[in-house]
C-alpha cells in the first residue's frame, strides 16, 4: 500500500534505519561486476597497497599507496572493459599510473584533478581462468592525514567491469553519469539499472518504507526511463512485491510510503529493483530520502540507583586485584556450566560477587586483547593493523597511566612475555615485573612475588595486575593436576610441551586420535585447575594480611582456547565460541553477592570499570577518555550491549559478530562467511549461511557497518621489536616463536 505524504496526521513513527547511508554495504546484483572500494565486501579484492579509512558520509573509498593490487576472478578469459572511478590523492593536482593485468601492461592513465571515471581495456589474452591481478603503479605519492600519514597516490571509489562493446557500460563515462551505486549529496541513493540492491532488515513496529522516486537528471536528458520495484522476503524465502512504479522524467516528485508487513523484530530482506529498456541504457534511478520508519522502541530513562551509589561509597578505600588467566575459555569453568569441577576457588569468589555470563574478548590473541583492556579501545583503534607482535603504539592513554596520575600505585606481574614491556604493555605502571625471568612461568611463581607486594603496600590503595600463563600451552600441569581429570596418556611429554605436535595437527600433517583429543582437554583442564588452586592460595595470603575484605577482586581472561572443536588447537586464528567467550567474575568488599549478569560485555569495558572503582567515573559510568562505560551500573539493572565483536590476528582478519541468537563470521582476506544459530547449535557445527540467506544478509550487513567504521592499516611489514633473550625463550616456551 502506498500513501501520499501527509496522509497520517498524527504519525508516531520516526526514522529507525537510514538506507541511504547503508547503500554501499547493501548486496548487489547487476549486469556488471561492481566493486565499491572501502567496503568490507571489497576487502578480498583489495589485495595489497590499499589503505582503509573510517567511514564518512557519502560514498565509500580506499586510498592506494604507490603500488596497489586488485584481485579479480573470472571463469574464463574474454575481452572486457573496466570503468575506474578515481581521483589523485589529496595534495596532488594530477597523477600518472601504469596499469598491468597479470604483469602485462594494459594501459596508462593520466588522472586529472578531482574525481573522474576512466576507461581501461582488459584484453582476453592478458587474462586467465580464476584469479587475475590488476596492478596500479602511480608516479607520485603524498602523505594522507586520513590514513595516519601513509603516503598514497590515488583515491579509489569504484571499479565496474563488463563486456567489450557494452554501450550501457560506456554510458557511465558521461560527464554527468552516476556511478553504479552511489550516495548523492541530496541524501539519495543513485542506482544504475538493471540491478537489484538488497538490505537485511529487522523490522520495527509499524514498519514503513519512505522514499521519493525519480529519474537521474542525466538519464532524463538522454531520454531514458526506469521501472522500479520494492519487494520484501521473509526468512522462509517467501517474496512479495510491496510497490512498483515507473520514472521517466515527466513525473512530479512525490513521497511514497509503503507498509512493510511483518512481525516486529523479525528479519527480512528488502529489495530495490531497477529495470529499463531492452538496451539497458539510461535506467538510472534515484531513491531520495530512503528510510525505514517505525515506532521506536522505548528505552527506559537512565536512573540513579541507590544500590549503585552505596556500592561506590563502599569502594572509597578499596584496592583492586585483576587476575588474567591466559587462554582461559569460559566453557571450561565449572561456574559457567562445565561438568568438571575445574574452578572451585573462582566459583567461590563468584558466589560472593558477580558473574558475567556473556563476557567476550575483542581479539583472540594476547597482545591485541590486553591492549584493548588497557586503553579501553578496540584493537583496530589502538593499533593500525594488528600484527600479533606489533607493540602498542604511543598515544592512547592506558588505565595504569590514568591511575598513576591520580596517585594510585599500579603494579604489574606477568608470566607471559606477550603481555610484557617489550610490547609496550607496561606503560603507566609504577612497577612492572616479568616474573618468568627470575621465577619461572608457572602459576606458583605468583606465590613468591605477590604476597611480599601485598605486605609492603597494605597501607595504601593500589592496583595489582597478575597475568597467569595457565591454562595456555604448554598443556603440562604439575602433579596432581596432570591426572586430576583422568589418566596421564596417551599424549607424550614431548607432545604436551612442544608446539611441534599441535602445529602438525593444525596443518593436517599429523593424525590425532580420540584418546589424544580427550587427553588434550584433560591437560588443559588440569592447567586451569592448577591456576585456580593458586588463586585460592593468594586469597588466603590476602586474608592473612587483612586485605581480602578491602579488595575488589576481578578474574578474567585475555581470550579462550580452541581444542579441536573446529579442527584447530591454540588461538589467534578462529573466532568461534571456544576462542571468544571468556570468564569475568568481580567480587566487592561490600556489594552484590551471588549475582549473574546476562548482558553482553567485553574486555574493553574493564578499564572504565576499574577506573570507576577508584572514583574516576560519573554517575552513569562514563569515564573521561574512555569511550566505553563502567560495568557497575549493570549490576543494578542498567542495560548492557546487545552484540559483541571479536577478531583474529593479522591485517586481513576474520571478524565475528555475536548476539543473543547468532554468530556471524566474515573472513576479510577471502570473503568467506559463516552463520551459526547458537540457540539451536551451541557447538557451532552447522553453518547455515547458505540455507538461511535472509538472516545471513542481515548479519553480513550489520557486521559490515561495524567494520567500515574501524580505522585500519594497510598491508605492510611491521618493524619487529628487538626482544631480550629471556623474552624470546619465554615466547618459544609458549609456542609463539619456533
Amino acid at each position: 500500500m502506498a500513501l501520499a505524504a501527509g496522509a497520517c496526521a498524527r504519525d508516531a513513527r520516526a526514522p529507525v534505519d537510514d538506507l541511504v547511508m547503508r547503500a554501499p554495504l547493501a548486496d548487489r546484483q547487476s549486469a556488471w561486476d561492481t566493486v565499491l572500494f572501502g567496503t568490507p565486501q571489497a576487502e578480498p579484492i583489495e589485495r595489497r597497497g590499499f589503505v582503509r579509512t573510517p567511514a564518512v558520509a557519502g560514498d565509500s573509498l580506499s586510498l592506494a599507496q604507490r603500488e596497489a593490487e586488485a584481485r579479480l576472478n573470472w571463469t574464463s578469459p574474454a575481452d572486457r572493459v573496466a570503468i575506474l572511478d578515481l581521483a589523485p590523492a589529496a595534495g596532488l593536482r594530477a597523477q600518472a599510473a601504469t596499469v598491468r593485468l597479470n604483469e602485462q601492461v594494459v594501459g596508462r592513465l593520466a588522472l586529472t584533478p578531482g574525481r573522474r571515471r576512466y576507461r581501461l581495456s582488459l584484453p582476453g589474452e592478458a587474462q586467465r581462468a580464476g584469479e587475475n591481478v590488476l596492478t596500479f603503479r602511480f608516479g607520485d605519492v603524498a602523505a594522507a592525514a586520513a590514513a595516519g600519514g601513509e603516503r598514497v597516490g590515488a583515491v579509489f571509489y569504484g571499479l565496474t567491469i563488463g563486456s567489450e562493446g557494452d554501450r550501457a557500460l560506456e554510458d557511465l563515462l558521461g560527464t554527468d553519469a552516476p556511478p553504479p551505486v552511489s550516495i548523492a549529496q541530496s541524501g539519495s541513493v543513485v542506482q544504475v539499472g538493471p540491478s537489484i540492491l538488497t538490505y537485511g532488515l529487522r523490522l520495527p513496529a509499524e514498519a514503513e518504507l519512505r522514499f521519493t522516486p525519480r529519474l537521474h537528471r542525466a538519464a532524463r536528458a538522454a531520454g531514458g526511463w526506469a521501472d522500479l520495484g520494492v519487494w520484501l522476503e521473509d526468512e522462509a524465502g517467501a517474496e512479495r512485491e510491496v510497490w512498483h512504479g515507473r520514472v521517466d522524467g515527466r513525473e512530479r516528485p512525490r513521497e511514497v510510503r509503503v507498509a512493510l508487513p511483518g512481525p516486529p523484530g523479525q528479519i527480512f530482506r528488502l529489495g530495490l529493483r531497477v529495470a529499463g529498456q531492452s538496451s539497458r541504457r539510461f535506467a538510472w534511478a534515484v531513491w531520495e530520502g530512503l528510510r525505514v520508519h517505525g515506532r521506536p522502541e522505548v528505552v527506559p530513562a537512565a536512573r540513579t540507583d541507590a544500590g549503585l551509589d552505596e556500592l561506590r561509597r563502599s569502594l572509597a578505600g578499596a584496592s583492586v586485584l585483576l587476575v588474567v588467566l591466559d587462554a582461559a575459555g569460559a566453557r571450561h569453568f565449572h561456574g559457567y556450566g562445565y561438568p568438571r569441577e575445574t574452578t572451585p576457588e573462582i566459583d567461590r569468589i563468584a558466589s560472593e560477587g558477580v558473574l558475567f555470563e556473556r563476557a567476550f574478548t575483542p581479539a583472540v590473541f594476547t597482545l591485541a586483547a590486553m591492549s584493548s583492556l588497557w586503553t579501553g579501545l578496540l584493537p583496530d583503534q589502538n593499533h593500525r593493523g594488528v600484527a600479533y607482535d606489533a607493540p602498542l603504539p604511543a598515544g592512547p592513554p592506558t588505565l595504569a597511566e590514568r591511575l598513576t596520575a591520580r596517585g594510585i600505585h599500579a603494579a604489574g606481574f606477568v608470566a607471559n612475555g606477550m603481555a610484557g614491556a617489550s610490547f609496550g604493555l607496561d606503560r603507566g605502571f609504577a612497577e612492572f615485573h616479568e616474573i618468568y625471568r627470575d621465577h619461572g612461568s608457572r602459576a606458583d611463581a605468583f606465590l613468591e612475588v605477590l604476597p611480599p607486594f601485598f605486605r609492603a603496600n597494605k597501607d595504601r590503595r593500589f592496583f595489582a595486575y597478575a597475568h597467569f600463563r595457565e591454562p595456555h600451552f604448554p598443556y603440562d600441569p604439575p602433579s596432581p593436576f596432570d591426572t586430576r581429570f583422568g589418566p596421564d596418556g596417551p599424549l607424550t611429554a614431548d607432545e604436551r610441551r612442544s608446539a611441534v605436535w599441535y602445529t602438525a595437527v593444525n596443518a593436517r600433517k599429523a593424525a590425532r586420535t580420540p584418546p589424544q583429543e580427550a587427553h588434550l582437554v584433560r591437560l588443559y583442564d588440569g592447567n586451569l585447575a592448577y591456576a585456580d588452586h593458586v588463586i585460592g592460595a593468594l586469597r588466603r595470603r590476602l586474608e592473612e594480611e587483612g586485605l581480602w575484605d578491602r579488595m575488589v577482586v576481578i578474574v578474567s581472561a585475555d581470550h579462550g582456547e580452541a581444542l579441536l572443536e573446529h579442527g584447530f588447537i591454540s588461538h589467534g586464528q578462529q573466532v568461534y565460541e571456544e576462542s571468544t567467550w571468556i570468564p569475568l567474575v568481580i567480587r566487592f568488599p561490600q556489594g552484590p553477592r551471588g549475582r549473574r549478569v546476562t548482558s553482553f560485555v567485553d574486555l574493553v569495558d574493564l578499564a572504565p570499570t576499574i577506573a570507576d572503582v577508584f572514583g574516576l567515573a560519573g554517575p552513569d559510568g562514563a569515564v573521561p577518555g574512555f569511550p566505553r562505560r563502567s560495568l557497575l551500573p549493570l549490576l543494578f539493572g542498567a542495560p548492557g550491549k546487545d552484540v559483541v565483536f571479536s577478531r583474529t590476528v593479522g591485517e586481513k582478519p576474520q571478524y565475528a559478530l555475536r548476539d543473543e541468537r547468532f554468530r556471524f563470521v566474515f573472513n576479510t582476506r577471502y570473503g568467506q562467511e559463516e552463520l551459526y544459530d547458537v540457540g539451536q547449535d551451541p557447538a557451532e557445527q552447522r553453518d547455515v549461511a547458505r540455507t538461511r540467506p535472509v538472516v545471513a544478509a542481515y548479519y553480513r550487513q550489520s557486521l559490515a557497518r561495524w567494520i567500515r567504521g574501524l580505522e585500519r592499516g594497510a598491508e605492510r611489514r611491521e618493524v619487529k621489536p628487538e626482544l631480550p633473550s629471556e623474552v624470546v625463550e619465554n615466547l618459544k616456551a609458549l609456542g609463539y616463536v619456533r
